[in-house]
């Protein structure tokens, strides 16, 4: 089981690699999408708790981790951005699921469990590894702008030679 903060920021640090962007939207879009498949831990057992259907759809790891549910959810949060940021963090949070125990990509057409099982905690700790180091190293580059610098122009009057 991957730990939702270890979702956001892998999710984050990919749209930083991605993108690039000095806007925020990206970054939020992501952040909501990568969240959004636990919900279920939540929301199915309070709905089970009021009676409502219990089932295998009904689990963690199924319904809200479906390809349906990243369609749904990409297309609502494209209101608020890029729709590739979102496809971005919903996607990397089932490929996380996918190598840590497995989630029902079909889920509301078939109930079969895809996936491998990969230590979660090994797991947990390359991916935050390398969220961190890549975000650090965006933040950095943003503020200190490490990019290429061009030859400084020379001074074409004798004016400007003296200032």
């Amino acid at each position: 089981m991957v730990a939702d903060g270890v979702h956001i920021l892998f999710s984050l640090a990919l749209v930083l690699l991605l993108f690039r962007s000095n806007r925020p939207e990206p970054y939020l879009v992501t952040a909501l999408a990568a969240a959004f498949p636990d919900i279920d831990i939540v929301l199915f057992p309070l709905l089970a708790d009021f009676g409502y259907e219990t089932g295998i759809l009904w689990s963690h790891r199924a319904l809200t981790h479906s390809l349906l549910a990243g369609v749904v959810v990409v297309g609502l949060l494209s209101v608020f951005g890029p729709w590739r940021a979102a496809a971005v963090g919903f996607g990397s949070h089932i490929l996380m699921d996918l190598l840590s125990g497995g989630v029902r990509l079909f889920a509301p057409l078939d109930a079969t469990l895809y996936g491998l099982s990969i230590d979660w905690l090994l797991l947990n700790m390359l991916t935050s590894i390398f969220a961190v180091t890549v975000l650090l190293g965006g933040l950095f580059g943003m503020k200190y702008d490490f990019g290429p610098r061009g030859y400084p122009r020379s001074p074409k009057t004798a004016l400007e030679r003296f200032r």
